[in-house]
């Protein structure tokens, strides 16, 4: 054995010095840590003998998570539990480009989104540890490509069918396929659920969302509700009025938000609406229908990062089943949240709010289209609304006693 490989062999595992090899000045790289690039230096721009910041990689983890958009954010509950489990540990999370912001760089060592290039990786890097959170064929295709002795979560067979990887898994597989278990057998909720399956600790007290946002992105969020003539120090509900497309009824009805801030507007309370591309001209025709000094409607095209700033201001948030109702938890404010087609049962607001679920007896129902009338949202009374948003504004006592809204 050579000179240059005697003294290799004598520096830590996952170290290598090519330029010893090479037989120029040593020049030793740490290459399994968290910091190493390999193009360039890394963000602290030392040697790696004898850096202070040098963090080996440790159990390497790969989650497959893409959507839907709420779906991811709720899925950083498990953080909290990976991070306990395995305190040396080195995260790489897979996801589409629109939920890139969802996932925290502050506990997630590498964000990658579905690429060809990200699919050459997996062909090339090994895992300790795979979770694989989606049901679509393309995404479970990845947790087979991923090379790795534990795969935990949803895989796909030779056939191209989906199916769970590990027996921990079965009862959050069975709910994708059981409508009567999942409408009205399961009172479990999705993070107790989601945790047993991919055999993690979850202790709902102090495992929580994990959403990152950025300080310009929050200070954007206070300039924006300064302009609207608004301070933190007011008591501001905002109403998140839409809920995606693919489900019907899970948004509320424009004459339930109209009947609410009327009464909102009677207790002196500012409304903020608030919404993406999709709800804008809705928020803009209930502007413009209440027509009221209290009501200000934020632009459609926030970045997440100032849509999370925006919701951070708000006393309490009332929203149906969807992306804002997840951010708002996310940001530690109240949520009044309002249940028509989906199960409320698999939601865990952590102790911050309230359910309003609908008193029709054909929800929860997952449909894409309904004719029914009056319709599960349709059912949901405004007063029941308005006294829980007035229980979070501390404004419940401005309510006349046996008024009920009228």
């Amino acid at each position: 054995m050579n000179e240059a490989n005697s003294r290799n062999q004598k520096l830590p595992e996952g170290w290598r010095d090519f330029s010893r090899e090479a037989g120029i000045d040593p020049f030793p790289v740490a290459l399994d840590c968290r910091h190493y690039i390999g193009d360039r230096p890394c963000r602290f721009a030392r040697p790696c003998e004898g850096c202070p910041e040098y963090s080996p990689q440790g159990f390497r983890i790969l989650i497959l998570k893409t959507g839907a958009l709420g779906d991811v954010l709720r899925t950083t509950i498990l953080l909290g539990g990976i991070r306990r489990f395995y305190p040396q540990c080195h995260i790489t999370w897979i996801t589409a480009p629109a939920a890139t912001p969802l996932v925290p760089p502050s506990l997630v060592d590498r964000i990658w989104t579905l690429s060809p290039q990200t699919l050459f990786r997996l062909h090339v890097e090994e895992f300790d540890l795979v979770l694989s959170l989606d049901k679509e064929p393309e995404v479970t295709a990845l947790a087979m490509v991923a090379r790795s002795k534990d795969k935990r979560g949803m895989g796909l067979d030779k056939n191209g069918a989906v199916y769970p990887l590990n027996p921990q898994m079965a009862t959050y597989y069975r709910l994708g396929l059981d409508n009567p278990l999942k409408f009205f057998g399961n009172t479990r909720t999705y993070p107790d659920l989601l945790a047993e399956a991919v055999s993690l600790p979850y202790d709902p007290l102090i495992d929580d969302y994990h959403l990152d946002v950025r300080a310009e992105d929050m200070e954007a969020g206070r300039r924006l509700l300064a302009g609207l003539g608004l301070s933190p120090a007011d008591p501001i509900v905002g109403l998140n009025t839409g809920a995606g497309g693919v489900f019907v009824n899970k948004d509320w009805t424009v004459l339930g938000y109209l009947e609410l801030i009327r009464e909102l507007e009677r207790n002196r309370l500012p409304v903020l609406l608030l919404g993406g591309d999709k709800e804008s001209s809705r928020n803009s025709e209930i502007a413009r229908r209440i027509a009221s000094p209290y009501v200000r409607e934020v632009g459609s095209s926030l970045s997440l990062g100032v849509f999370s700033g925006v919701i951070s201001q708000c006393r309490v948030v009332v929203s149906g089943d969807t992306l804002g109702m997840h951010i708002a938890l996310a940001m530690k404010r109240p949520v009044v949240a309002l249940f028509g087609s989906t199960q409320p049962h698999e939601i865990e607001l952590f102790g911050r709010g309230e359910k309003i679920v609908t008193p029709a007896t054909c929800a929860p129902c997952y449909r894409r289209s309904c004719d029914i009338h009056p319709s599960c949202m349709e059912l949901i009374d405004h007063k029941n609304v308005l006294e829980a948003v007035l229980r979070h504004t501390g404004s419940l006592a401005a309510y006349p006693e046996g008024d009920g809204g009228r």
